[in-house]
Order: C-alpha cells, then structure tokens, then sequence
C-alpha cells in the first residue's frame, strides 16, 4: 500500500477527540440540539423543563429565550422565525422581535403523546415524529407542508428518533426508538413521500436505544443512544466505524456545528435530573441542515 493510501485510511477511520463537557446545567432533559450558523449558536430544548435556550457559542453565555409549554421539536425557518412543535399546538416563535409566539396550528391532533425531532426537506417541508409512551404502534412522523397543513407521512412505531437525508436527498434514514433500529426509507422529494421502509442497522443488545441522529458529509449516521451512554457511527456500508464513549448514561441527541461543522455537539441526561451538553471534534465534517419554509397564516 502506497503511503498516500496509508494516509487515507487512517484519516477515515480516526477516532474523534474525548468529549468535553460545554454546558454543566443545560436543564432537566436537554434534547433537539441545532447549531445556528447564521450567529454561531446552539439551540436546544428542555423537555421536562418547558424551556428553549441558547448559547452563544463565542461567548459561551447561557440563556432561556423560551419558557411556557414543552416543546417537543422545533427547527428554524429560512425566514429568521423558529417553527416549535408543542403539546397541544405548533407555533412559530420570533426569537429577534421580542420573542413573540404565534400558533400556527392549533388544538393539533397528532398520534402520541408529544412531538419528537424534526428535519427539513431541500423544498422547506418539515417531519416530524411522535412518541407514545406504553403504545409500541400509537406514534410516527408527520409532514408539515410549506402552505401549513399536517399530514401523517409513516406510523409503526411507538418512538420516532432522529433522522437524516443522504448526500443526494433520496433516502431519509430514521430512527425507531421502539424496535430499536435505524431504517432506511426512499424518498419522493416532489410528492414529499415516504415509501419503502427497510431496516438498515439492528442495534445490538449492549448498544443502547437509539435516540438522536446526525448524518456527516461522508454519508455516515452518528448514532445517539440511550442507556449505553454512547454515539455508534454506522457507514453507508452499515459497517460499524466507530464508538464516542460519554460520562453519561443516556446521550438523548447530537448535531454537527462551529466554524468549520467539525465540532460534535451532544445532549446528555445525567444523575440528579439534569442535563450536560458534551462537544467534541470530528475528523469529517456533519452534513449542512436545511431551514423550514412554512407559510405564516395570512391576516
């Protein structure tokens, strides 16, 4: 083997760096963490706590721009607002006017208890899971089309986890908290279809539940889990690459950020009832986010 081949390797199967700890109180049940390239911000929810915060990167201050009902989900929209998935309805929140809140839609009917994660397409409609506690079949995702109607897109499942397109848009790879899987399923970007769901990694007795997900840009799935206190990196391959061991037992979500999308950000639930946020460094840079483009309601 040459020794630019040599070279190449090693690069792929470098290990990242040891996590640190960022954040030492990020709330009761940190979750939903989103890096902000347009201010160098992290976002996350506390689910318990009924509280959205943010932390500037730079400066590395702390805040709690929301308090009210849990948000479950939420992702920002293209036009600077922040669509927030709560219990009883879907709001969109103006974090640079004076933090207002307006319902989009209200007294939403969805299948589960609450609304968990969610991710854009490359047109701005947005999916987002459910999770029913007790009912293995009771939850799914859901797809918020950019005029703002609500559709259910795929049940089965009892906890819908992170989830992630590939380089190409086609396939959207999706957790399931209850069979603890990763699947794979096509996708029909112009009807906004999902179709064709297959199982593409089975965990493993000793490998946790899977929760969060983050994709980087060498089509590898960043894998969060619960119980094991770990991120499994699983390759297009489905071979698995790679382990991050945290000082935490349930690691709940994690997304790629900073400067260069190096730096893993991961939301840990720790003992006492609270929660840390851990960073890290990648050798491979996580695939970029899209933004919502979910029409406001016309007055």
């Amino acid at each position: 083997m040459s020794d630019s081949s040599v070279e190449s390797v090693q690069q792929v199967i470098a290990p990242p760096s040891a996590p640190e700890v960022l954040v030492e109180d990020a709330g009761k049940a940190a979750q939903n963490l989103w890096w902000d390239d347009r201010d160098e911000s992290l976002w996350w929810s506390d689910i318990d706590g009924g509280r959205l915060y943010r932390l500037n990167f730079k400066t590395r201050i702390q805040s709690a721009v929301y308090e009210g009902p849990s948000v479950g989900a939420f992702i920002p929209q293209e036009d600077h607002s922040w669509l927030l998935f709560r219990e009883k309805d879907i709001a969109l929140f103006d974090f640079e006017s004076h933090a207002q809140v307006v319902p989009l839609i209200e007294n939403v009917r969805v299948d589960g208890d609450r609304f968990n994660e969610a991710i854009a397409d490359a047109e701005g409609r947005v999916f987002v899971g459910t999770v029913r506690h007790g009912r293995p079949n009771g939850a799914g995702i859901y797809r918020l089309d950019n005029s703002g109607s609500l559709s259910k897109a795929l049940g089965g499942t009892g906890f819908s986890g992170g989830m992630g397109w590939n380089a190409k848009g086609d396939a959207l790879f999706w957790t399931c908290g209850t069979t603890r899987t990763i699947c794979r399923c096509r996708y029909d970007l112009k009807r906004g279809a999902i179709t064709q769901r297959q199982v593409f990694h089975e965990c493993q007795p000793d490998e946790g539940t899977p929760s969060g997900l983050a994709m980087d840009v060498e089509g590898t799935i960043w894998s969060a889990r619960l119980e094991a206190g770990v991120i499994l990196k699983i390759g297009e391959s489905r071979r698995l690459m790679g382990q991050v061991t945290f000082p935490a037992r349930h690691i709940t979500s994690l997304c790629f950020g900073g400067p260069d999308h190096r730096t893993v950000f991961a939301a840990a639930v720790v003992e006492g009832g609270k929660s840390k946020i851990f960073l890290l460094q990648s050798p491979v840079a996580g695939a970029p986010l899209r933004r919502a483009k979910i029409e406001r309601a016309r007055t």
